[in-house]
């Protein structure tokens, strides 16, 4: 049986306590290097989420039956099919499109590790989300202000334009949730070590017992979304009001 002396011991639960309980320059750094992580992982796939969002979107409300367009009966088959193939992405829980897109990833990005092997499987699972905000954001817009538009012989760039700027606050609102839903998709994606904070909250909270950086990374993460939140809302109201005004 190996003896440890009492003084010998007091120095190791020093250190101990010491490395629980203190930010050092090196966790400092890790910090840092995993927020900029977060914030590539959040706004890298906000900005394709926001083009692939809004154009699926745009075209489920172009192509639906009752779309002021007027297309052909031939898109309300494309309107169906594009339709089913969002509502299943939509279906699909993240954990399981991270597993199913490991494959994919590592063909592409050639690695399942790190921030940008995590893109694929971010945008894919929240592009649908958005699309489906964008539909029903511009199916909001009234029949009258639609067919206001028509009465006074708008083309169809015009009429785009307009539906497009009343359905803005609402769309603002959509997107916020979506960046706010991003950052949850984020946190999960530390399963397969995406990096960002909930990943290095997740290694040096459990295994490495240094509590100051689990606990500072896991606020980091609530003020990002509280920004994202606070910074939506105002967007969106500051539209409202504007959109009102004009009207």
């Amino acid at each position: 049986m190996v003896m440890i002396s009492k003084k010998r011991f007091s120095t190791w639960r020093i250190r101990e306590l010491r490395y629980r309980y203190m930010l050092d320059a090196r966790a400092i750094e890790l910090y840092l290097d995993a927020l900029f992580e977060t914030l590539y992982l959040v706004f890298g796939t906000g900005i394709f989420v926001l083009v692939i969002g809004f154009i699926i979107g745009f075209i489920l409300y172009a192509t639906e039956p009752k779309s002021p367009f007027q297309l052909p009966k031939g898109f309300q088959v494309l309107h169906r099919i594009i339709a089913s193939i969002n509502d299943i992405a939509r279906s699909i829980p993240f954990i399981i499109l991270l597993i199913m897109m490991i494959p994919v990833t590592r063909a592409f990005v050639g690695t399942i590790l790190g921030p940008t092997a995590a893109l694929p499987s971010l945008i894919i699972s929240a592009s649908p989300f958005f699309a489906r905000v964008v539909h029903m954001a511009l199916k909001e817009v009234t029949y009258e202000s639609i067919e206001a538009l028509k009465s006074m012989g708008a083309t169809q760039r015009t009429t785009v334009r307009i539906i497009v700027k009343e359905a803005l606050p609402a769309l603002v609102s959509g997107y916020t949730l979506t960046l706010v839903t991003l950052v949850g998709f984020i946190a999960a994606a530390a399963v397969i070590g995406a990096g960002g904070l909930a990943y290095l909250a997740y290694e040096y909270g459990k295994f490495g017992n240094n509590y100051p950086l689990m606990y500072l990374s896991i606020v980091t993460i609530l003020l990002i979304v509280f920004v994202i939140q606070i910074t939506g809302d105002v967007l969106s109201r500051a539209l409202n009001h504007r959109t009102e005004k004009g009207a």
